[in-house]
């Protein structure tokens, strides 16, 4: 069969998200109109690093006569892919959100679910990763659709963090605060300390002592003073008090 050239270079096979490389592959083969199958066998076979093409060196050494990239591709997603065994493995090994948004765990339990559908348990499972009080707001939510659910789980996410953040600030001293609220709460100022790439001004401090820096370090010798300074003393000692 022939192979019709077109200008199209792959990226190198993924190994980490087989089905994920295929599926822009195909895209690609779509905007082109490649559908010759020895067209497509030969272009994934080029975007093969080496590591990749010595676990298919059979297949790519003696292709089928036919359907030779249906071939490969079911090859290579066969062993790279992860078993059904090893997807339910990590969705239930899932430790809640780190650092992500609601929506982000969302599209990686979505991959870890593959070609099979989601369902109640599914979803059960996506909100128990969530913290309690966005599980709470969600509690009653009538929404099916599981990318919906997390677009509303992102903002009840926000809300949440704004509300403890504000009340953290604004609280009296001693009120009590839940290990999830310290959470939220250090996460959005490591976020917010993040974007904005300030850093909060360092200078000398007083020390628990009751004296200055400069006395602290140098005693009777520092010629210089920052109040409040306990120390006492006349001439140098006292310098910069003036």
């Amino acid at each position: 069969m022939a192979v019709h050239a077109v200008a199209l270079k792959l990226p190198e096979f993924w190994e980490a998200s087989a089905s994920a490389w295929f599926a822009q592959t195909e895209a690609q083969f779509a905007l082109r109109d490649i559908t010759a199958d020895t067209t497509r066998f030969y272009y994934v076979v080029s975007a093969l690093g080496s590591s990749t093409a010595s676990r298919v060196v059979s297949l790519l050494k003696h292709p089928p006569a036919m359907d030779k990239y249906e071939a490969l591709k079911a090859h290579l997603l066969k062993t790279f892919e992860l078993s059904d065994a090893e997807r339910a493995s990590r969705l239930f090994s899932l430790q809640g959100l780190g650092d992500s948004k609601p929506s982000e765990l969302m599209d990686h339990m979505l991959d870890l679910l593959g070609e099979h559908s989601p369902h109640f348990l599914f979803t059960q499972l996506f909100l128990r990763q969530l913290p309690s009080q966005v599980r709470a707001a969600l509690a009653n939510t009538t929404i099916t659709d599981c990318r919906q659910l997390a677009e509303e789980a992102d903002k009840s996410f926000v809300a949440s963090q704004e509300r403890y953040v504000m009340a953290a600030f604004l609280a009296p001293h001693g009120d009590p605060v839940t290990m999830e609220d310290s959470t939220l709460i250090a996460a959005t100022s490591s976020r917010r300390q993040q974007s904005s790439g300030r850093q909060q001004p360092s200078g000398p401090q007083q020390s628990s002592s009751g004296l200055c820096f400069y006395h602290e370090k140098f005693g009777p010798k520092a010629y210089r003073c920052r109040p409040p300074c306990r120390f006492g003393g006349s001439g140098n000692a006292r310098a910069g008090a003036q």
